[in-house]
């Protein structure tokens, strides 16, 4: 039996873990839509700590492609501003929640203008597709200004998307379950 075929068996065997992760983030959506501040508090320091890693991944990504990629700059810059904004999120946490939207909306609208310039640079190095960078950088921005002029907005449609995702991962997860444990009965045959 291959590993990949092994691999399959036991996930198949453990299809029940699918429906507990499935149910543990269908109760994480109902805690996010019922409990708003402290899911606030928790995002924040999420967020904070999730900016600070991408960006040095962000950093490492740029300077190991300096010599082959010649955008590189756009990557070096936005990921040194992650680093930075990061580092003052984790340290002010009580006043990463009092601007968190503010932070949010310059941070959108910095990497809308980036992957804009990336857009430009696939464009004129060739690269089809070019053009989902463009659209996508430009959302970015719109999204940007719509949370500078109703702060309250943006934590609002944080929360209620993040309660969306949770949800929408808990049933798909379920769903996975169930397939799994069909997919089980029918290696038993």
């Amino acid at each position: 039996m291959s590993q990949f075929s092994s691999a399959i068996r036991n996930t198949v065997k453990y299809w029940w873990l699918y429906l507990l992760n499935g149910i543990i983030f269908l109760i994480a959506g109902f805690i996010v839509f019922s409990n708003p501040f402290s899911s606030y508090i928790l995002l924040s320091i999420f967020f904070s700590v999730t900016l600070f890693v991408t960006g040095i991944f962000e950093v490492s990504f740029a300077l190991s492609n300096r010599k082959s990629h010649s955008g590189w700059g756009w990557s070096l810059a936005s990921g040194v501003i992650d680093v930075v904004v990061g580092i003052i999120l984790i340290g002010y946490p009580a006043v990463s929640m009092a601007v968190i939207p503010l932070f949010l909306a310059f941070w959108f609208m910095f990497k809308g203008i980036s992957l804009i310039g990336f857009s430009i640079q696939l464009q004129t190095d060739k690269i089809p597709n070019w053009g989902w960078l463009l659209v996508g950088g430009i959302g970015l921005i719109i999204i940007s200004i719509v949370i500078l002029d109703n702060p309250a907005l943006g934590i609002a449609a944080i929360l209620g998307l993040m309660a969306a995702a949770f949800w929408a991962t808990g049933v798909l997860s379920i769903i996975f379950a169930f397939r799994l444990k069909h997919i089980k009965k029918e290696l038993k045959a």
